[in-house]
Formats: C-alpha cells, structure tokens, sequence
C-alpha cells in the first residue's frame, strides 16, 4: 500500500509528493473538489429512505461540499475524513455557514486506517480519490466491512472502454473494473454518466484557468520550485483531456452481491 503522502498526491492527479503542501493554495477557487454535491444527493435520495437516520461515511471529502450540501438537503449525519489539513479547517468553517455543524463531523486522519473503526454505516463515498487501497478490489474489500448488511458504497472515478487502445496507470478497463467488484463480493446496480456537452468542457476550462493562475502566483513567490508548479500545470492539462475525451466518467452505486 502506497504512503498516505503517495495517496494523496494520485487522488490529485501529481506525480511529485513535493507538490502536496501546496494543494490548498492551488485549489483555493474550488470548493467541490471532483465530484459533484448533486449527483450524489440524487442516488443517496434514489437508494435510501428515512434520511434523518442515515450514517454517511465520506473517504477523502476534500473540503466538504458533498457532506455538507446531503446534510443540508437531507438532514442526515456524514462523517467527513481528509488527510489535507487546510481542507478540514475549510470544511468546518462552510459547516457552520450552512448550519449543519451538528449534523457534519470532520476530521483529519488517514482513510484508510479510520476505515477499520468504522461499522454500520448507509452509505460510504469515495468521492474521485481513485482506489486507494491499491486498486479497486482491495478498496472494496477493506471498506466494505463498514457498512450495514444493505449499506451503500458510491464511487465517483473514470474507467475506460474495454474497445479502447487509451491506458492510465491509475485507471481501469471497464470489464476489468467490474471483475474487481465482483471479487471483492460487490455488484454495481447504478452508474451515473454525465454526457459529454460544451458546457463540460467549459467547466473543464474554467477550472484548469484557476489552476494555472494560482501555480503562475506559486512561481512568482518561490521561483526555485518554478519547474514542479509548471510541471502541475502539464500534468493537468493533460488530466482534464484525458477526461474530456478518453475515459468514462462515472459515479457507481454498490451494494454486496446476493449469494
């Protein structure tokens, strides 16, 4: 299993740990990080009832936006867990903007040790952090023992067509995918994608243009690190082309197999 600084920096799509400490003021513009508050409220809506009740475990919240748009909209108790400090803090204070401080607990420490203390939980989100158990059968199989018998597992994250020649090193065929989710004793019984519109990939561009300005401001103040913020930039112009055009992006619901 990768470091906890080795996680982090491949939910980010950066292949230099060096890069980390500088991911919240890189990300300052973005409040949802990956994964869309609405699609998830739509499925936890879909799947589960009696939402006061529900136990909502949220992998890598980032700074908190699903946990807190379902508590919002729901009334529901999430747990969110991130690694990135500044992003908890964030998640804390929009907490108490939202006034759901009482419904939302957030908390800094690694996933994938806290996963273990966790049981009976409705619904778990790994929300674009990738597998972060090494692929998606280890994932599955040590997070899974935390939910309830008919508990949820919603996976936001890219896979590619099993026609396709495209390869990722950090992303699946499709038919490879699912062969790992039956493994780990999981069937996928929802999958949301999002159509590929100009309006995507407006938002593609809007978010890359916030990047590239804050990393510009980064080269600016440290210009000895100049050549790890232009090689973020790279990178990231090539991670939202990749999801632009070569992979499928997809939220995924997961309940255990029937036997």
């Amino acid at each position: 299993m990768n470091s906890i600084e080795q996680s982090i920096a491949n939910s980010m799509d950066c292949t230099n740990n060096e890069l980390i400490p500088f991911l919240p003021y890189i990300l300052q513009d973005f409040w949802e990080i990956g994964t869309s508050p609405a699609v998830i409220k739509d499925l936890v809506k879909q799947y589960e009832t009696n939402y006061q009740h529900l136990q909502i475990v949220d992998l890598g919240c980032g700074k908190g936006a699903v946990s807190i748009r379902l508590a919002a909209e729901l009334q529901c108790h999430c747990l969110g867990i991130d690694a990135i400090e500044p992003f908890i803090r964030e998640a804390q204070i929009k907490a108490k903007a939202f006034q759901v401080d009482s419904l939302c607990s957030f908390e800094v420490n690694d996933l994938r040790q806290r996963i273990h203390e966790i049981t009976m939980a409705d619904v778990i989100i790994l929300g674009a952090i990738g597998p972060v158990f090494g692929n998606y059968y280890e994932t599955l199989s040590r997070v899974s023992p935390a939910l309830n018998e008919t508990g949820l597992i919603i996976i936001d994250d890219g896979y590619i067509e099993d026609s396709s020649s495209f390869a990722h090193p950090l992303m699946l065929k499709k038919g490879e995918l699912l062969q790992q989710i039956h493994a780990a004793g999981m069937q996928l019984i929802d999958a949301i994608l999002p159509s590929a519109t100009e309006e995507q990939e407006k938002t593609y561009d809007e978010e890359l243009h916030h990047i590239e300005k804050r990393c510009h401001e980064l080269v600016v103040k440290y210009p000895e690190k100049a050549n790890l913020f232009e090689m973020y930039i790279r990178q990231q112009r090539e991670e939202y082309d990749i999801l632009a055009h070569k992979v499928i992006s997809a939220t995924m619901v997961l309940k255990r197999a029937i036997h």
